[in-house]
């Protein structure tokens, strides 16, 4: 019995999530994350949704992206929303992190 399909990793043909995420997710977007006196900024690709971007505000904050909202002119931001779609997100953008209690 088959144990399913051998997976080739070192096929050139191909490609890692990075190459693939460079190559579909649209241009750079730097933006800046405000919670109370914390100030930090991360890049983004257009195409990545506010989930990831939610991720990656989780990692630096060491909390759940569950723990907190991120706020854009005064809205939450959907997590099932490409940054793309948020209307008036530019780069530089400041978003407020809302932490939930």
């Amino acid at each position: 019995m088959s144990k399913g399909f051998a997976l080739n990793f070192k096929n050139d043909n191909v490609m890692t999530f990075e190459q693939e995420n460079e190559l579909y997710a649209g241009q750079s977007i730097k933006l800046k994350f405000k919670q109370e006196e914390k100030q930090f900024e991360l890049e983004f690709k257009v195409g990545q949704d506010v989930e990831w971007a939610k991720k990656c505000v989780a990692e630096i904050l060491d909390c759940s992206r569950n723990d907190f909202d991120l706020i854009f002119e005064e809205k939450v931001m959907p997590e099932f929303f490409s940054l793309n779609d948020i209307p008036n997100l530019k780069d530089q953008s400041y978003i407020i992190i809302k932490m939930k209690i």
